[in-house]
């Protein structure tokens, strides 16, 4: 009798559990389900035009892929804090300029690892576990000045966790400063913890302090002008003109190596690159350092591996203080133009020479690629609120380019209006619709859903399985 009363309670507590389990697994696999709804692709954003470009700032965690040359001519541009992935897709952001920093401040140690609140300006103010690739800058301009600790770059001010692949960077930089600590980068202005790899950089650096009272910590590096970010299969010219009271950190690749903060451990990479230019500069300094070196000015952390380099750099230093350093001191004069055409596969861009001292000349007013288009077909039909896309592929160079057909001007007729719109729904059964990449995105969601489904109903059969096992088990013992 009391067996009888054991094997019952046995077979009800195995029947519980085989019953909570496969409920737990049922509810698991709901669970599942509805996110796997909720799954979205990776949305890579497209950029076509300079009103794409600042819609970046709308979404700084997005990924991005410029699909055109985008000229930045008369835009004004501030500086995005960024921590997302932007593919330049091998084209080029022309005529960026710059003045303002953005809107983060983040911390940057100088070599006796005193730390500063700092602003920062460039493409990006700030990249953080982000990546750029495969872009070119060509034309940029900043003009940045500051009171309060700031360091400037062209692809970013401040760059951690973060990697730069494959870029080109052609312009002129200049940070005019009074406070106790700044930098002027080619690439980057600070950063650690990430990479620079196979970008080119020719750029002119300008930095002057205001300050003459009071001693500073100045940098300026052709990859960057202080941190610990590699550098790797870089080409680097340099044109560099500092005016500092305080302490120089120049490079003609880094301004000054330093892990931070204190007690970082990180073995870097310096390997495979070129380093060509000068640097001129003074350091109004009675306790002078006047750190200015063809690669690495000053070296906090001999860490890295450095492999590979190699330079042709003049280091040239001035010992009078009392005028500014700069690449060109004729005053009032005027400039002779030269134009360098565009073609499918070059920029165009104006040459100004200055006619005083004709030694000094510098590139501008770069142009997109002119392409030879023989067809246009129409991507995106232009609406009375929303411009349109077209395509065409270069007869030349084979390369695809995108232009924007403007919005209806006319409010047409009833009668038109409905053709025009009937017109537009067929056009939306076509591949390329939005309504078809909708239908696209929707059963790549369907399937990412059947993909989650599967093992969970697997385990929950398995549960099952399992739970009546044990039961008739239990009762063969029995």
């Amino acid at each position: 009798m009391k067996c009888k009363q054991y094997d019952v309670r046995t077979k009800g507590i195995f029947y519980f559990a085989g019953v909570f389990l496969s409920l737990l697994f049922l509810t698991a696999e709901i669970l599942l389900l509805l996110s796997a709804i909720n799954v979205k692709a990776e949305e890579i954003t497209e950029i076509y035009t300079p009103e794409d470009l600042c819609g970046v700032a709308d979404n700084p965690s997005g990924s991005y892929i410029l699909m055109n040359d985008i000229d930045m001519t008369d835009v004004v541009w501030k500086p995005v804090d960024f921590t997302g992935s932007f593919d330049g897709n091998n084209h080029a952001i022309l005529n960026l300029s710059f003045s303002e920093t953005s809107s983060a401040i983040r911390t940057t140690y100088d070599g006796n690892y005193k730390t500063y609140d700092t602003h920062f300006a460039g493409l990006f103010g700030t990249l953080e576990d982000a990546s750029v690739r495969n872009l070119s800058l060509l034309g940029i301009k900043a003009e940045v000045f500051k009171e309060e600790p700031c360091f400037i770059g062209s692809v970013a001010g401040f760059a951690e966790r973060s990697t730069i692949e494959n870029c080109t960077i052609e312009g002129t930089l200049r940070l005019d400063v009074s406070t106790s600590m700044f930098g002027v980068g080619g690439i980057v202005g600070y950063g650690g913890n990430g990479s620079i790899k196979e970008t080119d950089a020719d750029v002119t650096l300008i930095c002057i302090d205001h300050d003459k009272e009071n001693r500073d910590e100045q940098f300026m590096g052709g990859a960057y002008s202080a941190g610990y970010l590699d550098a790797d299969g870089c080409n680097i010219i340099i044109d560099g003109y500092d005016s500092d009271h305080g302490y120089v950190h120049n490079g003609g690749l880094v301004g000054m190596y330093i892990l931070y903060p204190r007690g970082t451990e990180y073995a870097g990479t310096i390997n495979n690159n070129r380093v060509e230019g000068m640097i001129t500069f003074f350091e109004d300094n009675t306790d002078r350092r006047a750190y200015c070196k063809d690669f690495i000015g000053e070296v906090m952390n001999w860490t890295y591996e450095y492999v590979g380099n190699s330079s042709d750099f003049v280091r040239n230093e001035i010992m009078d203080y009392s005028k500014d350093l700069l690449p060109h001191n004729c005053e009032g004069s005027s400039f002779m133009t030269e134009e360098a055409d565009n073609g499918s596969e070059d920029y165009g861009y104006t040459l100004y020479t200055c006619e005083n001292c004709k030694e000094y000349s510098y590139k501008s007013d770069y142009k997109p690629k002119e392409h030879h288009i023989t067809q246009w077909t129409v991507v995106k039909e232009s609406t009375y609120e929303e411009e349109g896309m077209e395509e065409g592929i270069c007869a030349e160079c084979g390369e695809k380019v995108y232009r924007t057909v403007p919005v209806i001007e006319e409010e047409p007729s009833e009668v038109i209006s409905e053709t025009v719109s009937t017109t537009w729904e067929e056009s939306e059964s076509e591949p390329v619709s939005a309504d078809a990449q909708d239908e696209k995105t929707e059963t790549n969601r369907g399937m990412k859903a059947v993909y989650l489904l599967i093992p969970c109903g697997i385990l929950l059969l398995a549960s099952a399985v399992a739970a009546v096992i044990l039961i008739i088990r239990k009762k063969q013992k029995l």
